[in-house]
């Protein structure tokens, strides 16, 4: 795909042309800013996301790159000033200027902002703008606010599997232990303070691992997060006969089940081999196996996952008259054989297995762009297109390109963001991305030939 060449200074005026034509809404960019603070009938919160949105798509544009090499440059780990080859301050000035742009294009009717508001508003985005293009393998993806209730919930409801590894017993053995009535304290046979202390640490990994790209929740809020669960853990291990279910209380579902130990595979793997989860992690990250980052042979590391998942799967069919022996042997099976995979998996990421991508989105976000795209492509100012928009004239019009070749070119930059996305992705098909593409390029079309821009 041609880069969208910056040519003229306001040629990318921002992500307003979503907001006016189309009418979607980027989630993400968090924060209450200064939405619910300035009285005013713009949206300026909106405004302001949808251009930082569009950042990795505009520092492309700047720095006249494709978006998938700017993104490549992301996952090595670099910043966008990194990856566009400009000064941070150079890059910054560029991306304000687009910025305000937008934000003074948005205000060009509302008698209700004050001049100071706007300025508070503008100079708050570009702080937002300098820490995105500053932080290294910046993940547009990524930024909005990160569940933590969820995490901890999660955290919480694996305590009885994490008791068993720290103490270096079957979870059977710990489960048999509170079904006669005792702790998780007693039944590890470790002290409170040092069980604590495991189980706060797993927990504090697991929070700080979430909050690594999230630049909404503050150090102070993150101790507190920490602090609750903290008490809660305490809670937990000495609370007689403990029943977990209270964190998974849903109709055993032995598919779920299933998927639900296998998120667990790499706290699993680093109990075993005695290492922390960061130390995993890191070896996954620079694309090491999780059995090459355990230290441990391929059968024993699968011999003992496997026990523990029959054991959970057991455990849950104890009373269940309803499935059939071969049943729970088949879904043992198949959990087996996807263990295997897993451990055997160059840069194994759980949290790309877990999530399925929102392919539906992607792409509604991904055509919100389309006006601004459409000026790059054209090379011409963005307030030309709207002003054709707004007369009547369909996109293919507003451009003066060919409708085959603005739709080559449009369709080309919406199928590199759809493979990005589906990089990590194990549970769609090929055939599944054609039909996302094909279904995209077709509202594309749709979007291109509509007069006075496309009403969804």
């Amino acid at each position: 795909m041609k880069a969208l060449k910056m040519v003229k200074k306001t040629v990318v005026v921002g992500g307003l042309a979503a907001a006016m034509m189309f009418g979607s809404a980027v989630s993400g960019f968090g924060g209450s800013a200064f939405a619910a603070e300035v009285k005013s009938q713009v949206n300026y919160q909106q405004v302001v996301d949808q251009n930082l949105s569009f950042v990795i798509g505009h520092v492309a544009s700047i720095a006249d790159r494709e978006d998938y090499s700017i993104r490549d440059a992301l996952s090595q780990g670099q910043s966008l000033v990194q990856a566009s080859g400009l000064t941070s301050q150079e890059l910054l000035n560029r991306l304000v200027e687009s910025m305000n742009q937008s934000i003074d294009f948005a205000a060009r009717n509302d008698k209700d902002i004050e001049k100071d508001d706007l300025n508070r508003i503008k100079s708050e985005a570009a702080g937002k703008l300098s820490t995105i293009i500053n932080t290294n393998g910046y993940d547009d993806t990524k930024y909005s606010k990160v569940d933590y209730d969820k995490i901890v919930k999660r955290e919480l409801s694996s305590v009885v599997i994490l008791v068993s590894a720290y103490a270096d017993k079957q979870d059977s053995v710990i489960r048999d232990a509170l079904q006669e009535g005792k702790t998780l304290v007693e039944a590890s046979g470790l002290k409170h303070g040092e069980l604590l202390d495991k189980l706060k640490a797993s927990i504090s990994q697991s929070i700080d691992f979430a909050a690594k790209n999230d630049k909404t929740t503050t150090k102070e809020e993150l101790n507190e997060i920490k602090s609750k669960a903290a008490s809660e853990l305490s809670k937990i291990i000495s609370t007689n006969g403990y029943d977990d279910s209270t964190y998974d209380a849903v109709e055993t579902d032995y598919t779920k089940l299933a998927e639900k130990e296998l998120s667990y595979t790499v706290i699993r793997v680093s109990a075993y081999a005695d290492k922390k989860d960061s130390e995993i992690r890191d070896a996954l990250r620079q694309g090491k196996t999780l059995v090459e980052a355990s230290g441990l042979k391929h059968g024993e590391l699968l011999d003992k996952l496997t026990a523990s998942l029959n054991q959970s799967i057991d455990f849950a069919a104890k009373n269940d008259k309803s499935v059939e022996a071969e049943e729970i042997s088949r879904i043992k099976s198949e959990a087996a054989g996807k263990l295997s995979k897993i451990i055997t998996t160059n840069g194994y990421d759980d949290r790309a297995a877990a999530a399925k991508v929102d392919y539906k989105k992607l792409v509604e976000k991904e055509l919100s762009y389309t006006a601004i795209r459409v000026s790059a492509q054209a090379d011409k100012d963005y307030s030309t297109i709207v002003d054709a928009l707004q007369n009547g004239k369909t996109l293919v019009e507003a451009s003066g390109l060919k409708h085959e070749d603005l739709l080559k070119q449009l369709i080309e930059s919406l199928n590199q963001s759809i493979d990005f996305a589906a990089k990590n992705d194990k549970t769609v098909t090929a055939e599944e991305l054609n039909r996302i593409k094909s279904e995209a390029a077709g509202k594309l079309s749709t979007i291109l030939s509509s007069s006075g821009g496309y009403k969804g």
